[in-house]
């Protein structure tokens, strides 16, 4: 799950196809009644991490979100944003959910439309799910099977839906040919088409031929692209415009939303709360304003007229008063996460398709700067590898491209790299990010110290809303602007090493779902396809997988994510969303003053 420049997640979410999986099976049941869930604690610092802040069960009133941005998409199935996943729990619901547990076991998994996990024959390639009766649209219609079917077949538009982790469902519930393209292009060019991959015996019944043993099948039926959709979408609001109102089958639907500037969602009055253990929803309203000054956002937080961020992390000035305030510390967390913040250098633009020209930016980058960039150790910890420390396979011990003794750049490494690559004055190229948040400050240190070894970086700026899917995850306008470099980062789609590593390097994986750097390398390629045989953490696998992704040079990580949240001492039950970013679990939220 690709994270919003501006945001940070924890252990679940980046993307998996085929051969994605090599997880461990999750725990038939998790639900919040687990031994320590729902555990009530008193607000102090970083107390959302282990349990629920403020526990009450009143309702009513209204939670005033900020965001420097706006989502990628709505639609369920057009999104890869960690924290528009987390949003997506207002309105949208999977055959399987994370459970609410707070603390670190949640990411646990459980029956959200289906009556539970997936039923599955010995070798994981066929699976069956029973949908809970009753569960209806806003409009009062059912969910149905055929309407789970429709929203999958939709990811098959991938000239519509650029966004999304197609590449997890196109050749895993399609025959691919050899370039890794499905016969069938979605419902809007195939009409009358449909995937013989998945039966709809009846409204509440669905059945899963796959393409390849997957045991991971449960987390992709989590993700919001395995959403229903209704059979006729939302009338004009349809195909590419369904983000303006997708139809809402959970406790809040859309009352009112502007691109780029604000969203409204109100109660569902169809929704229909014993059929869900997840969602235990208290507001009545929920206003999401996006405003790209981000240190304006946080005189909201302080001033206690906005409740929280959406997005990400409060900035630098903010941080320091709260680290400083205990009165301000106690309503702050800090969550390690399971992003990893990195560069994506791209081959197709000269002088880096010469791989001696990307390792001098590898050794030239000051990691310490970078982290300061970042918030210091408040925003995470210095990284030598792509794959942090939760994901399976990590290595403490490696460091490809030692950064010299104090982590500021081994500059004479990166001048034998420039003599190597026929640049030894150095280059230009140009690095694209997100003009908010943290972006301007992390360029600003990488511009200094690659400068110091003569490469000269300048900057492509883009909006958050379309920055990976229709920007840097474009090939054609990589090139075209001359993009050397971009700002990145990634996190699990859901918490095994296929669900770390596939969106980002698999060949098959699209650049806008994630290998940006169009990363074609054949023995990454086995090792995924080795892991996803059969369960299990096959952690030497994915060392082996990190050794290689890193010998490529193609991503450069920089820093571990942890990000620094604060919360509104008027909100209740508020705890860190672990399974779907490190940011709160808003729809669950609640407020004492009925404000």
């Amino acid at each position: 799950m690709m994270v919003g420049l501006a945001a940070v997640a924890t252990m679940v979410m980046t993307a998996c196809q085929s051969s994605g999986g090599g997880g461990e099976r999750p725990p038939t049941t998790s639900t919040g009644n687990a031994s320590g869930s729902n555990l009530p604690v008193a607000a102090a610092f970083n107390a959302a991490t282990i349990g629920l802040v403020n526990k009450s069960d009143k309702t009513g009133g209204s939670l005033n979100l900020v965001a420097t941005g706006d989502c990628d998409s709505w639609d369920p199935g057009n999104t890869y944003y960690g924290w528009c996943w987390n949003m997506q729990r207002l309105f949208t619901r999977t055959l399987v959910g994370y459970s609410s547990v707070p603390g670190a076991n949640n990411i646990g998994i459980e029956g959200d439309l289906a009556t539970g996990l997936g039923e599955h024959n010995a070798d994981f390639t066929e699976w069956t799910y029973h949908l809970k009766p009753n569960i209806k649209w806003e409009d009062g219609t059912t969910v149905t099977s055929k309407q789970v079917k429709y929203g999958l077949e939709r990811v098959f538009a991938t000239d519509i839906f650029t966004n999304g982790p197609s590449s997890y469902y196109l050749c895993l519930l399609a025959k691919c040919d050899a370039s890794g393209n499905p016969p069938y292009a979605g419902p809007y060019k195939d009409k009358g088409k449909g995937l013989d991959s998945i039966s709809t015996p009846d409204d509440t019944t669905i059945s899963f031929k796959l393409q390849t043993s997957t045991p991971d099948f449960d987390y992709l039926m989590t993700l919001p692209a395995s959403a229903p959709v209704p059979l006729t979408e939302n009338g004009a609001n349809s195909g590419s415009k369904y983000t303006l109102h997708p139809l809402s089958n959970g406790p809040f639907k859309f009352s009112s939303y502007t691109p780029e500037q604000k969203v409204v969602w109100v109660r569902n009055d169809k929704y229909d709360q014993s059929t869900d253990k997840i969602r235990h929803p208290l507001v009545d309203k929920i206003t999401l304003n996006v405003n790209t000054n981000a240190d304006d956002n946080d005189k909201q937080l302080q001033a206690g007229t906005a409740d929280a961020t959406a997005d990400g992390n409060v900035q630098t000035a903010f941080q320091t008063n709260i680290i400083n305030n205990p009165d301000l510390k106690k309503n702050a967390d800090d969550p390690v996460s399971s992003y990893t913040r990195y560069f994506a250098i791209f081959p197709s633009v000269k002088p880096l398709d010469n791989i001696h020209c990307r390792r001098a930016i590898f050794y030239a980058v000051n990691k310490v700067d970078l982290q300061r960039a970042r918030g210091g150790t408040y925003g995470g910890d210095i990284a030598h590898t792509m794959a942090q420390p939760t994901v399976p396979g990590h290595d403490p011990k490696a460091d490809p491209y030692p950064s010299g003794p104090d982590n500021t750049g081994d500059l004479a490494k990166a001048k034998d790299e420039l003599q190597q690559c026929g640049q030894p004055n150095g280059f230009a190229t140009k690095m694209a990010y997100v003009n908010t948040g943290r972006g301007p400050a992390v360029f600003t240190a990488a511009q200094s110290a690659l400068n110091r070894v003569g490469i000269k970086l300048s900057a492509a700026i883009h909006a958050q809303s379309g920055y990976y899917g229709g920007y840097i995850g474009k090939p054609e306008t990589v090139k075209s602007v001359g993009i050397g470099m971009a700002q990145a980062a990634w996190g699990s789609d859901y918490p095994t090493g296929g669900g770390f590593w596939t969106s980002i390097v698999a060949s098959y994986a699209p650049p806008g779902g994630g290998n940006y750097t169009q990363l074609k390398d054949p023995k990454v390629d086995a090792l995924l396809a080795e892991a996803a045989k059969s369960t299990g953490r096959h952690d030497d696998l994915f060392k082996q997988l990190d050794a290689q992704v890193m010998s490529d040079a193609v991503d450069l990580p920089f820093l571990y994510d942890k990000s620094l949240y604060y919360r509104n001492p008027r909100l209740t039950n508020v705890r860190n969303n672990f399974a779907l970013g490190s940011t709160y679990d808003f729809v669950n939220i609640g407020v004492s003053d009925g404000k």
